[in-house]
C-alpha cells in the first residue's frame, strides 16, 4: 500500500536531516530547514545544503532559484541521481555549489561526468535522408537516430531493417508500430506522403488547437527559426541535439540550434512554458559548442522574472527574444 503523501514527505525530511547531521554536522536546531518540490533545504548564515532524491535533470534549476533567493555563498547539493551531470553543469553556472552523491547512509563527492560526443548517423542512410528532405521534412540526427520532422514534430525515422536502413512512418513509436502492423509491405514513400497530409494542417501557423499541435512546441519554434534565421538577425541556423537526448516526442525540453551573426557563433535555445531545466541544459550546450553569444527564444506569455534571472549565470552574453508562436494560444 502506498504511503500517505504527508507521511512520505515526513520520512523524506527525516532522512535528509539525518544525512545532514551525519555527513555535514548540521543540527536542525541551528539551521532553517524546509521541504521544497526539488528536495529538502537547510541554511545557516552563508552556508546552504540541499538533499534531493529526484531523478529529474531539472533539479539543479530549482536549486539555483533557491540559492539566488536566499544567498548562501557555499552550498552542498546531495543527490541520489545524476550526480556527475549536476556536477558538470554546476561547474559552468554555479561554482559555489559542491555536488555529492549518496551511498547508503553516507555521501561521496561527485566526479564530473564527461560530456558524451554526439553519435553520427549510421552509414548508408544518405538516400533515405534525401527522400525525407524531398518530402519537405527537416532531417535531424539525435543520439545516432535520423528523424524527419514536420514543423518540429517527428513523423518518420530511419531504423535498421533486414535489408539495411528503412523508413518508419508515424508520429511516435506506437504510431509507427501500428502503421507497420496495419499496412505491412506498404510503400514507404506513399505512407510518408499520407502522414504529412494528415499532420500538416495541424502544424501550420494559425491552426486551431489539436493534440498534434500541442506536441514538441519547442521544436516548432526552432523549425520557424531554421526556416528563416533572419527573424533573429542570423545569417544561418542549424539544429543541434539536446543534452541529454530526448527520449520521447511527449517529453518537453529546450530545442536548440547554432547560427552565425557575422563572425560570431550564436547558440539559440527555444523554450516553452516555465522550464527550470533550461539554464542547466544550456550549461552543457555551452560546454559542447562554446558559442560567442546565447539567444533564448520564448513565447511572450512565458517570459517570467524568476527563471529569467538565472540566465545571468551563463558564461556567454545572453539575450532573451520573445516571439508570437505559430500555434493559437488561449
Amino acid at each position: 500500500m502506498a504511503l500517505d503523501p504527508a507521511r512520505q514527505a515526513a520520512l523524506e525530511q527525516a532522512r535528509a536531516v539525518g544525512l545532514l547531521r551525519t555527513c555535514f554536522d548540521v543540527e536542525p536546531s541551528s539551521a532553517h530547514i524546509e521541504a521544497l518540490p526539488f528536495g529538502v533545504t537547510a541554511r545557516s548564515g552563508a552556508r546552504g545544503w540541499i538533499v534531493s532524491r529526484s531523478d529529474d535533470h531539472a533539479v539543479l534549476g530549482g536549486v539555483l532559484l533557491w540559492v539566488d533567493r536566499h544567498g548562501p555563498t557555499e552550498v552542498d547539493l546531495v543527490v541520489d541521481h545524476h550526480a556527475g551531470i549536476h556536477a558538470r553543469r554546476a561547474e559552468v553556472v554555479a561554482p559555489e555549489i559542491r555536488v555529492w552523491r549518496t551511498e547508503a547512509d553516507r555521501v561521496v563527492e561527485a566526479e564530473v561526468e564527461p560530456l558524451a560526443e554526439p553519435e553520427p548517423p549510421p552509414p548508408g542512410t544518405e538516400r533515405l535522408e534525401a527522400l525525407l528532405s524531398e518530402a519537405g521534412l527537416e532531417v535531424v540526427c539525435e543520439a545516432g537516430v535520423v528523424r524527419g520532422e514536420l514543423a518540429g514534430l517527428e513523423v518518420a525515422r530511419l531504423t535498421d531493417g533486414p535489408d539495411g536502413p528503412r523508413v518508419e512512418v508515424g508520429v511516435g513509436r506506437f504510431d509507427r508500430e501500428a502503421g507497420a502492423l496495419l499496412h505491412p509491405g506498404r510503400d514507404a514513400l506513399t505512407a510518408l506522403h499520407d502522414v504529412i497530409a494528415q499532420i500538416e494542417p495541424h502544424r501550420r501557423e494559425g491552426a486551431v488547437g489539436h493534440p498534434v499541435n500541442r506536441l514538441a512546441r519547442e521544436r516548432w519554434l526552432r523549425a520557424t527559426i531554421t526556416a528563416d534565421p533572419t527573424v533573429l538577425d542570423l545569417d544561418d541556423a542549424v539544429p543541434i541535439e539536446p543534452v541529454p537526448p530526448r527520449q520521447s516526442i511527449r517529453e518537453p525540453g529546450p530545442a536548440s540550434l547554432l547560427g552565425r551573426a557575422g563572425e560570431a557563433r550564436i547558440l539559440v535555445v527555444c523554450s516553452v512554458g516555465v522550464d527550470l531545466g533550461l539554464v542547466p541544459e544550456i550549461a552543457d550546450l555551452h560546454r559542447r559548442h562554446e558559442p560567442d553569444g546565447i539567444r533564448v527564444v520564448l513565447p511572450d506569455r512565458d517570459r517570467l522574472p524568476a527563471p529569467e534571472q538565472l540566465l545571468a549565470r551563463l558564461p556567454a552574453p545572453t539575450t532573451v527574444y520573445t516571439v508570437d508562436p505559430p500555434w493559437v494560444t488561449g
